[in-house]
């Protein structure tokens, strides 16, 4: 057993009301090869009508969790030619609230 602890994971969460269901395909296609280049994976992808609120007002929007190998990684995919390239393809089709988070040590 290594006494070095693990990388912790990172985490993409991204809260959004698509607008245009239609317009925003192109770029639902164009993410699953550049998650798997940076090694990340959809935890969920939860539609608007399918958020069970627990506390607070429900806002109406979808979930996506994905996590990656680490912050940095998540990251990576984030500030990538790729994916800027990619995230073209959304303008105009919703609005989006996007964080990058770190998860514990070992998990």
């Amino acid at each position: 057993m290594s006494d070095t602890p693990a990388t912790p994971p990172g985490y993409l969460l991204v809260q959004g009301k698509v607008t245009d269901i239609e317009g925003f395909k192109p770029y639902n296609a164009a993410l699953p090869p550049l998650y798997k280049k940076w090694g990340g994976h959809y935890l969920t992808v939860t539609p608007a009508q399918k958020v069970e609120v627990a506390e607070g007002e429900p806002r109406q929007e979808s979930i996506l969790l994905a996590r990656f190998p680490s912050k940095e990684a998540a990251w990576g995919f984030w500030n990538s030619a790729e994916y800027a390239a990619a995230k073209k393809l959304r303008e105009g089709k919703g609005t989006f609230f996007v964080t990058v988070l770190e998860g514990l040590p070992g998990t």
